[in-house]
């Protein structure tokens, strides 16, 4: 008892933790990302039109690195999660949705900055049958370079890499603006 007990009491400690900011008043499920910034801390401000800054993280079912350079040619939502996050699931089951419908025209792809790391993604990925790809960002460096520091963020990125379209929080109506954005970069 004690065993089951000790593995699952930080699991339940980071939920109560992510939940904190979900049941306050806040609408848009946002949960920060590792500890606050300092105030010192350059911020990061991505802009529409910049070009889309470039990572390389494991992929969670392959450990194979990848980044953005392996998405470009086609529209990618690229967005960040952590596996505690209400509004984060609801966004990845939307996007789940959106590949379905969009098969091969779009990549999505997931990063995960789950404080619990890769195990807690891989089930959490498995559990909720996400089929595209999930990165694991155990550092948050690369929400960072995008300039987030809560989950659920995303952006959109254009075939050629410049970013067209970004988004913090997420509300079940929010996926019309995703749609319309795609739709426009299928055109």
């Amino acid at each position: 008892m004690r065993k089951i007990f000790n593995v699952f009491l930080p699991i339940l400690m980071v939920f109560v933790f992510s939940c904190g900011n979900l049941f306050a008043a806040n609408p848009t499920g946002l949960v920060s990302i590792g500890e606050e910034s300092l105030d010192d801390e350059e911020e990061v401000e991505l802009k529409i039109g910049d070009k889309a800054p470039d990572f390389s993280l494991p992929n969670l079912n392959t450990d194979k690195m990848e980044g953005l350079k392996d998405y470009l040619g086609k529209p990618t939502i690229l967005f960040f999660i952590q596996s505690a996050c209400y509004s984060c699931l609801q966004e990845a089951k939307a996007f789940q949705g959106m590949k379905d419908r969009y098969k091969d025209q779009i990549n999505v792809v997931a990063v995960g900055v789950d404080l619990l790391g890769k195990p807690m993604l891989v089930t959490w990925a498995s559990h909720n049958n996400i089929t595209y790809p999930v990165l694991l960002d155990p550092i948050f460096s690369v929400p960072e370079k995008y300039g987030f520091s809560y989950t659920p963020s995303s952006v959109i990125i254009d075939k050629d890499g410049k970013v067209v379209f970004i988004h913090a929080g997420f509300r079940p109506d929010d996926v019309k603006y995703f749609e319309d954005k795609i739709k426009e970069l299928l055109k």
